[in-house]
């Protein structure tokens, strides 16, 4: 239960700390799983697997979770892929599935008869609704008599835009997962709006309180005012560690300033002469637009981006579309 916050990737770390806890994704799955599949689960049976698999290539590949169970009895696995974009990202599934490949592929070498079943479930919670695609054939453009040529699967997906907070607390009867996903989908909100939600965790235990309340300060931008505000209101004992907790991470903001800009130049240079190669001439207007982003995992985006289109146009549409649902800065 108690993990750190990466304060680079704070939505990332409380996720995988928040779900690195069998307990949390057991009772996740039993809320939010269809009744037709969770009825085939043993779900006393179920662990968290290692999520690093190695392709053919020897290229590391990462996913955020992955729930190995028995479905019908037979070995299975739920790959949970956490998203907190709002953009619309049409790798999502493509990624799913070179994922799953890397895995048949180790199968098929090891003459396993059958391969294990798999089944994607992304977690989103961003600003505002998902755009994702939730069936593979969703990504051609044919008619419905071809389509039983292709390849599909469909995705399950958990999105906290489209669910309540009162429809969270009737589903799940974990508390801490229940104020964990609460202060998931309300991270967004300004303070003064997340009052509430402050009362609620603070049924939980002083552990369980102060690992909630390590993400919500990482991610909010208060003033010490509005932070000073809120701790009045709140009282308790419990206020004397959050209010650590706040100081502690003003220090850690501090020291990543340096960090964060080094880092930031880093991806400024690897872009620019990415284009230099791929496209020859650069245009020092879409240059400047993508120095404009401080946010890391946006500019990780745009460079991997850059290997797959071929399209220059497309490219700038795509660093567009970044800069519009960017934050201004990247949260130290």
């Amino acid at each position: 239960m108690d993990f750190e916050i990466d304060v680079k990737k704070p939505h990332d770390s409380f996720f995988k700390g928040i779900f690195g806890d069998i307990t949390n994704t057991r009772d996740f799955l039993k809320s939010y799983l269809p009744q037709d599949l969770a009825k085939k689960i043993n779900f006393d049976k179920i662990s968290i697997a290692d999520t690093e698999k190695e392709d053919v290539e020897y290229k590391k590949l990462y996913l955020d979770l992955s729930v190995v169970c028995e479905i019908d009895g037979k070995p299975s696995e739920i790959y949970i892929v956490f998203e907190h974009k709002s953009y619309k990202d049409r790798l999502t599934l493509i990624q799913i599935l070179s994922y799953c490949l890397v895995m048949w592929e180790k199968e098929l070498d090891e003459n396993k008869k059958n391969l294990t079943v798999i089944i994607p479930f992304i977690f989103y919670h961003g600003k505002s609704k998902s755009k994702f695609h939730t069936n593979f054939k969703d990504y051609f453009d044919v008619s419905g008599d071809l389509q039983k040529y292709l390849l599909n699967f469909e995705m399950l997906l958990f999105d906290t835009a489209t669910i309540t907070d009162d429809e969270i607390k009737r589903d799940v009867k974990n508390l801490y997962l229940t104020s964990a996903l609460l202060v998931m989908k309300n991270i967004h909100k300004k303070a003064d709006d997340m009052k509430e939600i402050f009362e609620y965790i603070l049924n939980l235990d002083d552990e369980r309180v102060l690992s909630l309340w390590r993400y919500i300060i990482t991610k909010k931008d208060m003033s010490e005012t509005k932070f000073d505000e809120i701790m009045v209101e709140l009282k308790g004992e419990k206020m004397k560690s959050i209010a650590e907790i706040w100081w502690e991470r003003g220090e850690k903001k501090g020291e990543l300033k340096g960090e964060l800009k080094g880092e930031l130049k880093g991806f400024y240079k690897n872009i620019k002469s990415g284009l230099e190669i791929k496209f020859d001439k650069v245009e020092k207007k879409l240059l400047l637009s993508i120095q404009k982003i401080q946010n890391l995992e946006k500019l990780e985006k745009i460079l991997n981006k850059l290997f797959i289109i071929n399209d220059i146009d497309k490219f700038k549409t795509f660093v567009q579309e970044t800069i519009d649902d960017n934050p201004k800065k990247q949260k130290a």
